[in-house]
């Protein structure tokens, strides 16, 4: 499709060059004729196009994220669909992303990093007091100017704070595993704290030049953003000091009410951390730790969902079924065995599976 439409009018749109290409569609250097000027075009894959829901909330979403009117936020000009095919034009920022910085440098330093920060938390702050959840919050969507003004894009992929579940069920999860917060994982309600977790995770990466957790499968870092403590960046970096552990421990909480409540507080802390050495000191809020209710009958509720989470159930049978595969089955069903009883065992402890049942919402 991309090799296609170059050097071919698309919507009103003259496409001239490919930007770059991710997996749900093509950037596009193109030209408005009607205006003259030039804009960033991206062009979505077509099986996306396909799926009434995903193309319902994608116009949806995209005239909403057009209103957002923020200095960081990339100006939308249009979205909608042309020959079957959903688009958005943005305008069109010279420069690179912040993907392409990390793969040129290795990591940034960190006063620049801070001043990045800062300004993407701005923009997902505006975000959401519109009640938009960016959800894919990652380098790539990050653009950076020559002068180091910063730009968050792909709002035509965010959610609706509260939108119906029709609107948003794709059949697929949204957001890139090295950043994806555990509840985006789980199929969980999802919030500006969603953002916040994929703040944090970002953060890492630009501090010490790696993702957050470094390991080499798809199911290897969706069960470390469950279970794995968020990395410190002074152990990997130790040259940054611990100013800025504490911003990333916070940001990364597996559970969404011990983050901070706000992205600009990430960037207020990590001004504090670059000044003086030290975050900025810790919003006034609820107690950080829940204990789960100790009566008997809710224990057993709290069990029995652990022992059902869907989470434990499927990675339990997907190991054992790529043991059946491999002709290991005696091999891999104890450590299958192991690796439920530690995700029952992580989902009865979790907090959050007692709040559910309290709320009434398993």
């Amino acid at each position: 499709m991309s090799d296609a439409l170059i050097e071919k009018e698309f919507a009103g749109y003259r496409i001239d060059s490919q930007v770059g290409r991710g997996g749900m569609g093509v950037v596009y250097h193109a030209t408005d004729l009607s205006l003259d000027r030039p804009v960033a075009l991206k062009v979505l894959a077509e099986n996306l196009a396909r799926d009434p829901d995903f193309r319902r909330r994608f116009v949806s979403e995209s005239k909403l994220a057009a209103s957002l009117d923020h200095p960081n936020v990339i100006p939308i000009h249009a979205a909608g669909e042309h020959d079957g095919i959903l688009y958005i034009a943005m305008r069109f920022v010279p420069g690179d992303d912040l993907r392409t910085l990390l793969r040129a440098q290795g990591r940034i330093e960190p006063k620049r990093a801070v001043l990045l920060v800062a300004q993407l938390a701005s923009a997902l702050d505006a975000a959401h007091e519109h009640g938009l959840v960016h959800r894919d919050i990652k380098p790539a969507n990050v653009l950076v100017t020559a002068e180091d003004h910063v730009y968050l894009t792909d709002f035509g992929l965010s959610k609706r704070v509260g939108a119906d579940t029709e609107a948003t069920r794709t059949g697929m999860v949204l957001g890139t595993l090295d950043y994806i917060a555990p509840e985006q994982i789980r199929g969980q309600a999802i919030g500006p704290f969603t953002d916040v977790y994929s703040l944090g995770c970002m953060i890492t990466h630009l501090l010490t030049g790696q993702v957050p957790f470094t390991v080499p499968t798809e199911e290897a870092k969706m069960w470390a953003h469950f279970s794995e403590p968020p990395p410190l960046p002074s152990a990997r970096v130790p040259a940054l000091g611990t100013a800025f552990d504490a911003i990333v421990t916070r940001a990364m909480s597996k559970h969404p009410r011990d983050r901070y409540p706000r992205a600009g507080e990430i960037g207020a802390a990590m001004l504090a951390a670059a000044t003086t050495g030290a975050p900025a000191a810790r919003t006034r809020r609820g107690p950080a730790k829940r204990s789960l209710p100790a009566a008997p009958h809710v224990r057993r509720d709290v069990l029995v969902a652990a022992l059902t989470d869907p989470f434990n159930v499927v990675l339990f049978c997907a190991l054992l079924i790529v043991g059946a595969l491999l002709g290991t089955v005696a091999l891999m069903a104890p450590l299958a065995a192991l690796v439920y009883a530690a995700g029952v065992i992580r989902s009865y402890r979790d907090p959050e599976t007692a709040r559910r049942l309290g709320d009434g919402s398993t």
